[in-house]
């Protein structure tokens, strides 16, 4: 091999080493954890090895940022997420590299007794060398897209998360208010049995009494068996195992008051939401793409060549050159899908944008109509069935209703309280929408909501007796007796009621005052 043909395999290496600096590993991984850092709090975790170490639980009962950071640690749909990015940073590495030169050989011999002739060349792709820099640069914006895509991702999954946190604890805090009223309810049963067996009750009274402690046993199973798939739901997020030690917060917070001027929301989502960053780089991408199409449209497959050609002695040698021309295909279809491409990226951005203005403004007033429940059941309707079973425990005493009258009452104020967990865990659920919505924290997430209205404050003890019925056939003195093993008594906070009740808004007043003491208190009373 003479000196100018290891030229050209020199001057071959040397082009083929252009652009082929080590990229860093981590920085795609780095910045993407900054982006969800910056609007959650919390960072996700990478593995190198491919596989999530293990998160650390405290005995602490987990709240739902505890939730969030366990699912960021080792949930497999993060490591999904990440793969893309060592997709998309392999895809970089490649386009900062060009085509490998090809070496021929041919040994091309007569059928007589000539000498063979040889021909050895090495050419190059020169189309590689002339479009690198757009490559490199084109790759680069779709790597940098993609860490927005895959940080918008990682929020929305911390979004599911804390929901199925809220659902969780609200199933919980609803299971635990079924199970004691399907306890009271059974000890009121077996206080009837007792009665009936000494003639005080009729079989009626009875039958009454244990059909309510059946439907009690039985919304306590069912919301058991709820409960226990909220659990699961969130064991797989978090990543633990549904019958581990882990605990939830007993109680949901409180609403706070929303305040929330909806174009100033609209104005935070525009400029945190990553999906919106991803969805204009794209643009961008695009647009660069087409001028780089339209710019090369001509340019065809050029490719530079060295050849040796030796026949016996004689020996020939030079550079050579081939050049499609644009005769057929001129790029019309490149340039065409190019210009489809763009356009398609414009009409993502701008439905995104229409989305995101009308799902903030949206989010706005699901969250004012949720509080808002909430506050009814807290302060109108839990207050007036606690009235109603008050009012109706009395009647009952003094034998002007019957015993299924008191117990349809009791039902709809377990009910009503039941659907007041259910409201406070629809206005958080919408929260946690609104926040994935702004792609960020809202303006007030640094407040400190109280405790909700604990299960203790409209429920009677399990230990409490149940209601003496033996006035029936005692008279009014067993029935005062009666009414001091009232189990509603305990929980309201009030005397017990004279001969001549009180007026309805007396009564209602003391309970609408027993539920702000609540939360003027900060907790339950």
């Amino acid at each position: 091999m003479h000196s100018p043909f290891r030229h050209a395999v020199a001057l071959t290496t040397a082009l083929s080493l252009v652009g082929c600096a080590a990229l860093p590993q981590d920085r795609a991984y780095r910045e993407t954890g900054e982006l969800v850092q910056i609007r959650l709090g919390t960072a996700p975790s990478w593995p190198t090895d491919g596989q999530a170490a293990p998160a650390h639980v405290s005995d602490a009962a987990l709240g739902p940022a505890d939730a969030v950071r366990l699912a960021l640690q080792q949930h497999p749909r993060v490591l999904q997420a990440y793969a893309k990015l060592g997709i998309g940073h392999a895809e970089l590495d490649e386009a900062r590299r060009i085509g490998n030169p090809s070496f021929g050989f041919a040994r091309l011999s007569t059928d007589g007794h000539g000498s063979a002739q040889i021909v050895r060349s090495l050419s190059l792709g020169l189309t590689d060398v002339l479009l690198l820099p757009s490559r490199k640069r084109l790759a680069a914006a779709e790597l940098e897209r993609l860490q927005h895509e895959v940080a918008a991702e990682l929020l929305e999954f911390a979004s599911e998360v804390e929901t199925a946190w809220y659902e969780a604890a609200s199933a919980q805090q609803i299971a635990a208010m079924r199970e004691i009223v399907a306890h009271a309810a059974e000890q009121s049963a077996a206080l009837a049995q007792r009665f009936f067996d000494a003639g005080n009750i009729h079989r009626l009274q009875l039958e009454q009494e244990r059909a309510a402690a059946s439907r009690a046993r039985i919304a306590a199973v069912r919301a058991a068996a709820d409960a226990q798939r909220a659990r699961s739901a969130l064991a797989g997020l978090i990543g633990q195992p549904l019958d581990g030690a882990w605990t939830l917060q007993a109680q949901l917070p409180e609403p706070l008051a929303v305040s929330y001027d909806p174009d100033q929301l609209v104005e935070r989502a525009l400029q945190q939401r990553v999906d919106l960053a991803a969805a204009r780089q794209a643009l961008a991408l695009r647009e660069d793409a087409l001028g780089v199409t339209r710019r090369w449209r001509w340019l065809g497959e050029v490719e530079v060549e060295y050849e040796r050609e030796n026949e016996g002695d004689e020996r020939l040698r030079g550079p050579a050159l081939s050049l499609q021309l644009p005769i057929f295909n001129q790029g019309q279809g490149a340039v065409a899908r190019a210009q489809a491409e763009l356009s398609e990226a414009r009409a993502e951005l701008d439905a995104l944008l229409l989305s995101v203005r009308n799902e903030a403004k949206l989010g706005v007033q699901q969250l004012m109509v949720a509080r808002d429940i909430a506050e009814r059941y807290r302060t109108a309707l839990v207050p007036q069935l606690e009235t109603i079973v008050a009012r109706s425990q009395e009647r009952v005493n003094y034998m002007l209703m019957g015993v299924f009258e008191l117990i349809l009452a009791k039902q709809e104020e377990y009910d009503a309280y039941q659907e007041y967990l259910e409201a406070v865990r629809d206005y958080w659920i919408a929260r946690a929408a609104l926040r994935r919505v702004v792609g960020g924290a809202l303006p007030d997430d640094a407040s400190v909501p109280a405790p909700s209205i604990g299960v203790e404050a409209i429920l009677p003890s399990p230990e409490a007796p149940a209601m003496d019925h033996s006035h029936h056939h005692h008279g009014h003195g067993e029935a005062q007796q009666s009414q001091q093993r009232d189990p509603h008594a305990e929980h309201r906070g009030h005397s017990q009621p004279p001969a001549d009740p009180a007026p309805e808004s007396n009564e209602h007043e003391s309970h609408e005052h027993h539920m702000h003491q609540h939360h003027e208190h900060g907790g339950t009373p």
